[in-house]
């Protein structure tokens, strides 16, 4: 009789919750959409939608008006995340598990930049931790590896995803300058394309990646939908490098996608190749840090263990600690 422990079954595919970060200049329509994106995912219920707001009240501006989907935006629910609070990520934690705990299927980040770049932010605390700490203040590296700073760092990363609900962050990107010479020697102001406020290395979280280009709009009796290019997907139905027009249609189709199931091993072995791939570019680029990669590889008890082989689970909080800004 065939050993119970090794034996096959049908595969199927499995619900999925979105991880999705919409990225853009302001004004772009970044809430706009993952307001839209949020009532499909939620089944059509404004009830289950829950906004995380560090926009000084902005989103209360879109209640009562018409979407481009045709209908209005009306009794989502809002955590109003103001300055005085400070924009640390476990702050942001405290108010995704409290819209949890009041039936949320959707939580937006809104936007995730001030967790990174503002007050009480990651950058804030690496900042004030130099001026209370002479050894800090020396060696600004050493600061990045601070429990208190690691810890934030880790509750960043959980933002983007939760097995219990869709998680959808919006991003603040900037235009990068530098000063060049043109062909005549003469000094200019080159634009190197737009960034993100956040930390580069959070690419590797979200399942699905949108760039605004257009927002939408209801215009009389017409709508125009928001447009964004498709920057990393994990998702089938949207291919990277495509543009695409978020219609009703498209956004039934996503909820559709991942309430039908796409496996979440599939998307987390995804994920773990990212991060090997993370790991090994970075331990390229920057050979100073091979001895650190060793020590918490062994910390972490996969001294032995190839890094193609390793857990996601160990890839994650390694390549965390490893990274600085």
């Amino acid at each position: 009789m065939a050993n119970p422990l090794f034996q096959f079954e049908t595969v199927k595919r499995e619900k999925s919750k979105a991880s999705i970060l919409i990225e853009g200049l302001t004004g772009k329509g970044k809430s706009g959409l993952a307001l839209i994106l949020g009532y499909y995912l939620s089944g059509k219920n404004w009830n289950k939608v829950f906004d995380i707001d560090t926009e000084n009240n902005s989103i209360q501006l879109f209640e009562g008006i018409m979407s481009s989907a045709g209908v209005p935006f009306q009794e989502f629910q809002v955590g109003k995340f103001t300055p005085d609070l400070k924009y640390k990520p476990s702050h942001y934690q405290a108010f995704k598990d409290a819209a949890l705990e009041a039936g949320a299927d959707v939580v937006i980040n809104d936007s995730i930049s001030h967790a990174w770049t503002y007050e009480g932010g990651i950058l804030d605390m690496v900042a004030e931790l130099k001026k209370s700490n002479k050894r800090y203040e020396r060696d600004s590296y050493a600061a990045w590896g601070d429990d208190s700073i690691v810890e934030e760092k880790q509750k960043l990363y959980q933002l983007f995803r939760d097995h219990r609900c869709h998680i959808i962050s919006t991003v603040r990107v900037k235009e990068k300058m530098e000063y060049d010479k043109d062909a005549n020697g003469k000094t200019i102001l080159r634009s190197l394309g737009e960034q993100e406020i956040m930390q580069a290395d959070v690419k590797y979280e979200p399942d699905l990646v949108l760039h605004m280009i257009s927002p939408g709009r209801a215009v009389g009796t017409e709508q125009k939908h928001p447009v964004a290019r498709v920057v990393k997907s994990r998702y089938v139905i949207l291919e990277e490098g495509e543009t695409y027009e978020f219609t009703p249609s498209l956004c039934e189709q996503l909820a559709q996608y991942l309430e039908e199931g796409t496996s979440p091993e599939e998307l987390l072995e995804k994920q773990r190749q990212e991060y090997i791939a993370g790991i090994t570019e970075y331990l390229d680029t920057h050979p100073n840090a091979v001895a650190i990669w060793k020590v918490a590889k062994e910390d972490a008890g996969y001294k032995d263990t190839k890094l193609v082989d390793m857990p996601l689970k160990a890839l994650k909080p390694i390549f965390i600690k490893l990274t600085v800004d």
